[in-house]
């Protein structure tokens, strides 16, 4: 009885101490997870035109409504494409012993892949990339801790992950360049108007413009420092899978540990920035 106690502690601390070493891992996959969630600016892509619309007119407002139908018929592919990606995140997470998402729900999602949008610059290596993602996800999202499946989905999921992440940064340029269009034209309206109204009878509504104006032209600015976090966070996820790629026999190395806790560190805190920049 006494030799199968101390078998079963010995396992414990064994088990245990893996999961400490993983730490590291497991709060990369974690930031990682939650950063890959925010869809804010997805959304805000997919609503330009009903913010743009009251400043267009003719050919030009005939053209935005084309536009915004494509934007919509690609926006829940958009977001599977954040779900993913979070996903493979959390599943990383919890192979490293992380207990706090609960995956069983999510399985489903694993079904059904997307559609290449090349005029948002996801092709065809995205949609691929995709579809692997969840092979990898599929084949260890109900494995418990297991210190060699860590690095197995990190060997089987770096180059698909790797791909996607990189059909997200694509797509954030896409969003930045849709927001400097909007913002061109919505602030460009008022500076031809307010030039004209000069006569004393239009003075309320060009106080009101201007004001207007100065809101308008916070919101972009605000919007663009969130996409230029996104950018980062982006990256900082790729590089720090790349660096758990490089180094997958030496991740309980403290110089790796270092590196990786860093990595998490950043990505909390682009997270954290990204949550406190207005709107």
């Amino acid at each position: 009885m006494k030799i199968i106690k101390r078998t079963f502690v010995l396992f414990l601390v064994i088990v245990l101490a893996g999961c400490a070493n993983l730490k590291e891992v497991r709060d990369y996959a974690g930031e990682s997870a939650k950063l890959s969630a925010y869809t804010e600016l997805t959304t805000r892509f997919r609503d330009t035109y009903e913010r743009e619309q009251p400043y267009l007119f003719g050919e030009a407002d005939q053209q935005a409504q084309d536009n915004d139908k494509r934007r919509k018929a690609a926006y829940d592919d958009l977001l599977k494409i954040h779900q993913r990606v979070a996903l493979y995140m959390q599943t990383l997470a919890a192979l490293a012993g992380e207990n706090a998402f609960d995956l069983s729900k999510q399985i489903d999602s694993l079904s059904g892949g997307i559609n290449a949008y090349p005029d948002f610059d996801i092709n065809d290596k995205h949609v691929d990339a995709f579809s692997n993602i969840a092979k990898v996800i599929a084949k260890w999202i109900t494995s418990a801790y297991q210190e060699h499946a860590v690095r197995d989905m990190i060997k089987e999921g770096d180059a698909p992950l790797q791909t996607t992440l990189q059909g997200m940064e694509a797509l954030v340029r896409c969003y930045k360049k849709t927001n400097e269009n909007e913002r061109k034209t919505v602030l460009g309206f008022f500076d031809v108007e307010i030039t004209f109204a000069d006569s004393p009878k239009d003075r309320l509504l060009t106080v009101l413009a201007r004001a207007h104006v100065q809101s308008k032209t916070l919101e972009y600015k605000n919007v663009e420092l969130k996409y230029n976090e996104a950018e980062k966070g982006i990256k900082s996820i790729a590089d720090g899978h790349r660096k758990l790629f490089e180094n997958i026999d030496k991740l309980y190395n403290e110089e790796v540990k270092t590196m990786i806790s860093n990595f998490a560190k950043d990505i909390k805190t682009i997270r954290e920035n990204i949550q406190k920049i207005r709107s």
